[in-house]
This record gives structure tokens, C-alpha cells and sequence, in this order.
């Protein structure tokens, strides 16, 4: 009996547990429904807490679980029948919109979709804290999601999940970009909260997959933008300039960064970026470099420095972007070299070729040092010295055409604009890039050495700059002039070169004493000494030094003879050591000068000699000059004149009188001068600007029976006139100021390259004698890196040398090993 009754009061007690069960579930589940009703203002948190407590408490922690759930995917299948589904679009996805109305009537649809799931987590984030219990005690045990969580992947299954939903999702924001993407103002903000609640859900069952952004929409918005920017650049590059194409790019790049950011995700931020440079810039780098009118040349041209550094900029985030830029900019700058070099040199890259030939011995390369090279010098008397050997005045028609044709200064002019110009867009254009620099250095070498007259032209546009061109300039101007010039001089392959013509032309402003500022002149020697070294400055020194000697060795001489009371000419001498200036080894024969001249010639040699026993002087005849007066009826005129043709002038028409003609044979052997030189000083005299004697017959030839007499009718207003010497090819020059002619150029590179042979022998035996034991490749290279600094020499020039030395017994090849070399004491 008792047990029935103990049985029968749990059975009861049972019955009375789920009744309450049951009536706390009904609580909340009602309350759950008014929850999502929004119609929760009146219940009791404390007490529906509670009742799910008990339910927990009760083992009844999965009815709670999936009872939730089910109230979750009802009222969003309902959601989704009456209000989702029939706010679809009407038109299909991919099509474009026809008006405002299918605009309007997408993004209502957006509107609900985004009220579904703002009204979803408000409901479930009220719903989570009534079950905070269940979450923390029964969810862990059953292994199940938390609430909320799994609140999203209901909400995902049955919403998102929905094919025709979710197409419509992602077309309606895809057309909305499109729109913005064309000037349009979209609902940023709408699509900002559709696009949060994507990546607010993700993939599987867990917690950790991908977002729905990720999974089901980034790839189909980067894909579009990739087909967007694909139709606008072929558009827009056929109807546009680069410029406009490179700053539309850079704007669209700003303009999807700024959209990532603002609001889709910025997870997508680089892969967009990406596809608008590979679209607008990598596929089409060449295109906008070459565009007509408006690409890299263009930019260059007008020095568009904004539009270059875009340009670098935009390519640098593009596959070998930067590389095409400079491999184009280096084609750019040699078409700019061959042009300067073609119009102010007149050389072509074909011509250029046929140039080789006079350095056909030597290699070059750029380098900073310049030594001195062997000098052949002697003795001048009087400011002129001229370093070029008489020609046969018979050149060919093409020569004539060069030499007027030819300008060094202005080819100098050119490169230094150039110069400036590619220095400009470096720094404006590319940021400096290291890269870039040496690129665009090893191109200008390049070019600039096309001209083989490189070096000369450079000494040419100096000499002619301290003479006259910097008159008028400040300090500051001067020396930002000589700067640069020497800037261009490291881009000059063959120092020793450009050394033997600076070395001329100096020798002449000096002797000519046509340098405007000393200043000038020691600001250059300085530079030069940085550039190559002490020993160029010695010579240098050297020849001021001689300068300032001889002017006080001609006081000393015109003191002395005024002493002695003689009414002789004024003499200017000046005394030239001979291993400091670069003048030419030959020695011109004493011309037959008038008595009074030669007598003070004989008194300078000994006034010289008893200053300085032990001593030779060797007269220069033929660079001497002379100043005249010639008395004409309407007056005298000072003439200043070679020595040949003051000689010429006292010797010979200075007892001219009316009627007498003078044949050229007949002043050649009275004189017993040279043809050529005698023809010269003739053709100066009759066919320069001042004609002071006259020809029959007229013609520029000169024959042995051509008769001259005293032009009787000359007549300038001028006091005082300079008879310009006739250079070879028949026209009249200044031959400091123009580019030697072609059997001038051989005979300077035929010294240049004796020079170039001594140095290769010396530094043979100079390394030799420190190694005594060396391979012949090692030797090579040691000679090679010690001479670079002046020029290059090529691998068979050195073995030429040393091939000469081990025949003088400098040294000799090892007998065991023939690629050695031992070093004979």
C-alpha cells in the first residue's frame, strides 16, 4: 500500500513538473513571439529570465534551443512570402535601368532586406539575454552554437540563401556602383548596412568561415570592375590623351579606395586597386607612352613635370611599368642626342661609324680623373700662337661644307639644355630614382661620344666663354657656366682628349691674352684639378707661370734698350718652356725678317743668355704678329698682321710704287718662304675684309705668274684693323674659335695615341715592377682599372705593349707557363 502511494506521488510530482515546464515554455515562446512583433514594452525580463532558468534547471535547456529556432524560421518564412518576395524587381538583374522608377523600386527592395535584418538581430539580441543561461550551460554541453549565432545562420538559409534573393542583392549593389562609377549619387549608406550584414554572416556551421561577403559577392564586384575598366580604357584612350587617361586612372584609383573604405569592405581595397592599374595602366603602358602628341615625348618636350611624375608614379605599381618608362626615355633621349648631334656636328649614326677608325686602338668609358699627357713645346715670340700645320689650301667641297656647317658651341649649348632639361625631370618627374639616373647617364655618355669631336667641341665652347661669352656675367653666373660645363666633361669618354685641346686653346687665350677674368680661368683649373688631377694643374700653373716671367723679362728688354737710345720697334716676347705647352714638335725655318727686327731678336737672345746660361732658344717664326702702320694718302691705318705677311709687306710693296707688279714667283724666291704659307698670307691680304693688296687675274687660285700690286684705293673708317689669316680650305677664320679639319684631326690623334702607348708602357712596368710575377689576364685588368680614369684601352693595344716591352727586355714570359710574366730588373 505505501509503495503504490510513493508511486503514485511521483507520478504526480512528474506530471506537476511538466505542467510548469510546459507553462514556462508557453511563457516564453509567446514572449519570443511578441519580441518579434516589437511588442515586448510590457514583459518581465526578471521573470522570463527566470522561467528559462527553471527550463534549464529542468533538462528542458533543447526544447528551449530548438523551440527558438523554430520561431526564428517561421517568422522569417513569413517575412520572406509577404514581404521580401513580392518587393522583387521587375526587370532583369544584368539589364541596365530604363528609369527612375526601377532605380526606386531596387532599392526599396534593399530596404526591406535591410529592415528584415535590422528588426532579426533586434529581436534575437532581446531574446539572447533571456537566455544567457541556456548559453552558458546548455550550449557548451550540447556542443551547439550560441543563440545568436545561430540566429544568423537561420536568418542567412532562409533569406540570403534564397537563390532569386541573393541574386538580387548583388546585382541591385553591382548597378548601384556602375551608377556612382558614371556621376550619379547613389544611397551609400543603404548599401553600406546591406553590405555589413554580409560580412556579419559567414559560410558552414561554425563560427569561423568565410563571410558571405567573401563568399558570395567580392568576386562578382571585382569581376564587373574588371570589365567596367576594360570598356572604359579602350574608350577612352581612343578618344583621349595620356595625360587625361593617367589622371582619370589616378582619379578612379582614389575613387574605389574612398568606396571600399567608405562602404563596402576594405578587404577588397587592394584587389580593386589592383584591377584598375592592370586595366587602366598595365595593359595599355606602351599605348600611353606612345600616344601622338601627348605621350612620353610630348611630356618631355613641353617639360610637363606633373604629368611625368604621374606617370612614374602609376607605372610603378604596374608589372615592369617603370621598366618600359625608362627603356622609352632612353630611346627618347637618344633620338634627342642623334638629332643635336646631327644638325650641330653633322653626325649620323652611319657617319659616326666611319669615324671609328681614328681610335681604333683604344676603348673608352666615362671617368672623373684626367692626367697629363707628353707635349711637344718651344719657343714663341709675340702673342700669336698658332698650333695648326699648314694644309694644302685645295680641300674637297665636302670639307668646305663641314666647316661652315659644324658649330661646337652650339652643339655644347644643345647638350647642356638637354642636360638640364633630363636633370628636371629627374628630380620633378621620377624622385630621383637611382635607376632612372644611371639609365639616363649611361644613354647621354652614349650619345654625346657619337660625335668624335666631342671633347673639342666641349674646349671650344669654354675657350670661346672666358674670352667673351661670360662679359657681362656676375660671379655666380660665371661660375654656374664653368659648372656645368664640367658636368658635361665627365660624360666625355676620352679625357686625354678633351686634355690636349683645352691645353691648346688655353695656350692661346694666354699668349692672345683674350681671357676676360683670371678669376674665371682659376675657377675652371680648380674644377678640372678635381676632375683629373694634380698633374693637369701643374701644366697648367706651369704655363701662367711662364705668362708672368715673360712680361717681366720684355719690361726688363724695353728698359734696357731705351737705355742704350735706340730707335727701334717695340718687342714683345714671350718665353714658353717647352714640356708645358702644347704646341707643335715642328720648328718653322727664321724668315728673312727686316734688319731692325732681326737685330732685336739678336738682342733679346742675349739678353736672354745672360740671364739664363745653359739655356736654347728656338724661334717660332710662323705664330708671331705684328703691328704695322701703312700710310695712305687719306691717311695711316695700324694694321695688325702674321709675321709672314708684315715681312711680305716691308720686304716686298713696301718699295712698291705705281706700275709695279709683283709675280708670286717672284716673291717666293725673294722671300724663300713655303708656297702654302706664302699662298695663304697672299689670299688674306687680297680676299679678306680688308683688302690691302689686289690680284690679277681676280680668281681665288693662285698661280706662279699671278701678279700683285698695292690695293692704292683702300679706304675704312676704321683706325686700326686685324687681317684675318685664311685657314686651309680657303675661307676665312679665326683658327682659335673652329673645328680642325680632318688631316688636323689625324695628326692630333696620332700624338694623342703616341701619349696613349707611353702610358701603357709605363703602366706595365710600373705594375710589373711592384708584382714581378703576374697572369696576363691579372695584368690586363690591373693596367686597364689604372688607366680608365684618362681613357679606355682596348685588351689588344695593352698586349701590342707588352708585347714591345719584352722585346726591349722589359720582361719576359715565364718558361713554364707562357700566361705569366716575370719582371726583369
Amino acid at each position: 500500500m505505501h509503495e503504490n502511494n510513493r508511486r503514485f506521488k511521483s507520478k504526480n510530482k512528474r506530471l506537476e513538473e511538466r505542467s510548469k515546464t510546459d507553462e514556462y515554455w508557453n511563457k516564453l515562446r509567446n514572449a519570443f513571439y511578441e519580441i518579434f512583433n516589437k511588442n515586448a514594452g510590457e514583459l518581465s525580463f526578471e521573470e522570463l529570465y527566470r522561467y528559462a532558468y527553471n527550463l534549464v534547471l529542468s533538462k528542458e535547456g533543447k526544447r528551449i534551443y530548438n523551440g527558438t529556432c523554430e520561431i526564428m524560421e517561421e517568422r522569417l518564412k513569413e517575412i520572406s512570402l509577404q514581404e521580401i518576395k513580392p518587393a522583387f524587381p521587375v526587370h532583369e538583374p544584368g539589364n541596365k535601368y530604363q528609369s527612375n522608377t526601377e532605380i526606386e523600386r531596387d532599392l526599396d527592395f534593399l530596404r526591406i532586406i535591410k529592415k528584415t535584418w535590422d528588426n532579426h538581430i533586434m529581436a534575437i539580441t532581446e531574446i539572447k539575454s533571456l537566455l544567457m543561461y541556456m548559453d552558458r550551460v546548455f550550449v557548451p554541453r550540447a556542443k551547439l552554437l550560441p543563440i545568436y549565432e545561430k540566429s544568423q545562420h537561420i536568418f542567412r538559409d532562409i533569406i540570403i540563401y534564397d537563390e532569386n534573393i541573393k541574386e538580387f542583392i548583388i546585382n541591385i549593389i553591382l548597378k548601384q556602383i556602375e551608377r556612382e562609377r558614371s556621376g550619379e549619387m547613389i544611397d551609400r549608406s543603404l548599401i553600406s548596412n546591406i553590405i555589413s550584414m554580409m560580412l556579419d554572416l559567414h559560410e558552414g556551421d561554425g563560427e569561423t568561415g568565410l563571410s558571405l561577403y567573401k563568399s558570395i559577392f567580392e568576386d562578382r564586384y571585382l569581376e564587373s570592375s574588371r570589365i567596367y575598366y576594360a570598356n572604359l580604357s579602350e574608350k577612352f584612350l581612343d578618344e583621349n590623351d595620356a595625360s587625361e587617361w593617367l589622371k582619370k586612372s589616378e582619379y578612379h584609383m582614389e575613387e574605389e579606395k574612398n568606396r571600399t573604405e567608405q562602404y563596402l569592405s576594405t578587404f577588397s581595397t587592394r584587389e580593386i586597386l589592383r584591377i584598375v592599374e592592370q586595366e587602366t595602366i598595365e595593359k595599355h603602358v606602351n599605348t600611353i607612352i606612345e600616344m601622338e602628341n601627348s605621350g612620353l615625348k610630348s611630356l618631355v618636350k613641353d617639360d610637363k613635370y606633373s604629368d611625368l611624375k604621374r606617370m612614374y608614379n602609376l607605372f610603378g605599381k604596374v608589372n615592369n611599368g617603370r621598366e618600359e618608362l625608362i627603356k622609352a626615355l632612353c630611346e627618347y633621349i637618344k633620338e634627342l642626342g642623334e638629332d643635336i648631334n646631327e644638325t650641330w656636328a653633322l653626325v649620323t649614326p652611319q657617319s659616326n661609324e666611319s669615324n671609328k677608325h681614328i681610335n681604333n686602338n683604344t676603348n673608352t668609358n666615362i671617368n672623373t680623373n684626367n692626367n697629363t699627357i707628353k707635349k711637344n713645346s718651344t719657343i714663341n715670340k709675340n702673342e700669336n700662337l698658332d698650333l695648326l700645320n699648314s694644309k694644302n689650301n685645295q680641300s674637297s667641297k665636302t670639307e668646305h661644307i663641314t666647316k661652315q656647317s659644324i658649330n661646337p658651341k652650339q652643339w655644347v649649348i644643345k647638350y647642356l639644355e638637354l642636360k638640364e632639361k633630363l636633370d628636371n625631370i629627374l628630380e620633378r618627374g621620377f624622385d630621383n630614382d637611382k635607376k632612372f639616373q644611371m639609365k639616363m647617364n649611361s644613354v647621354f655618355q652614349l650619345i654625346i661620344n657619337e660625335n668624335p669631336k666631342a671633347s673639342e667641341s666641349l674646349s671650344l665652347f669654354i675657350d670661346d666663354n672666358l674670352k667673351k661669352g661670360i662679359k657681362g656675367k656676375s660671379d655666380d653666373e660665371i661660375e654656374d657656366l664653368l659648372n656645368k660645363s664640367i658636368v658635361l666633361f665627365r660624360f666625355i669618354s676620352d679625357k686625354d682628349v678633351f686634355e690636349r685641346y683645352y691645353k691648346q686653346h688655353l695656350a692661346k687665350r694666354l699668349l692672345y691674352k683674350k681671357s676676360l677674368s683670371e678669376d674665371a680661368e682659376r675657377i675652371m683649373i680648380t674644377r678640372l684639378q678635381m676632375e683629373c688631377g694634380h698633374q693637369f694643374t701643374t701644366k697648367l700653373e706651369g704655363m701662367y707661370k711662364d705668362i708672368s716671367i715673360s712680361s717681366e723679362l720684355s719690361s726688363e728688354f724695353k728698359s734696357l734698350e731705351k737705355s742704350k737710345g735706340k730707335k727701334l720697334p717695340e718687342l714683345n716676347v714671350s718665353v714658353l718652356t717647352k714640356i708645358f705647352w702644347p704646341m707643335s714638335g715642328q720648328i718653322t725655318p727664321n724668315l728673312p725678317y727686316p734688319i731692325e727686327i732681326q737685330t732685336l731678336m739678336d738682342d733679346f737672345s742675349k739678353f736672354y743668355y745672360s740671364r739664363h746660361s745653359g739655356r736654347k732658344l728656338l724661334w717660332q717664326s710662323s705664330l708671331g704678329s705684328a703691328d704695322l702702320r701703312i700710310n695712305y694718302e687719306r691717311g695711316s691705318k695700324d694694321i695688325n698682321i702674321c709675321n709672314l705677311g708684315m715681312i711680305l709687306l716691308i720686304n716686298i710693296f713696301n718699295k712698291w710704287a705705281p706700275g709695279d707688279t709683283y709675280t708670286f714667283r717672284q716673291i717666293q724666291t725673294e722671300l724663300d718662304v713655303n708656297d702654302l704659307e706664302l699662298k695663304r698670307v697672299l689670299q688674306s691680304l687680297v680676299f679678306s675684309k680688308y683688302k690691302l693688296l689686289q690680284k690679277i687675274p681676280k680668281s681665288r687660285d693662285i698661280k706662279d705668274d699671278d701678279e700683285f700690286i698695292v690695293n692704292v684705293k683702300f679706304s675704312t673708317p676704321l683706325n686700326r684693323i686685324k687681317i684675318p689669316m685664311v685657314v686651309a680650305s680657303g675661307n676665312i677664320h679665326n683658327r682659335s674659335s673652329i673645328i680642325e679639319n680632318n688631316d688636323e684631326r689625324e695628326e692630333t690623334f696620332r700624338h694623342i695615341e703616341d701619349s696613349r702607348r707611353f702610358q701603357i708602357d709605363a703602366a706595365v712596368v710600373r705594375i710589373m715592377k711592384g708584382r714581378k710575377k703576374m697572369y696576363h689576364n691579372n695584368l690586363i685588368t690591373e693596367v686597364t682599372n689604372q688607366l680608365s680614369s684618362r681613357f679606355m684601352p682596348s685588351p689588344t693595344a695593352i698586349k701590342k705593349r707588352i708585347e714591345s716591352l719584352i722585346e726591349r727586355e722589359y720582361m719576359e714570359r715565364s718558361p713554364d707557363d707562357r700566361k705569366i710574366y716575370l719582371y726583369l730588373a
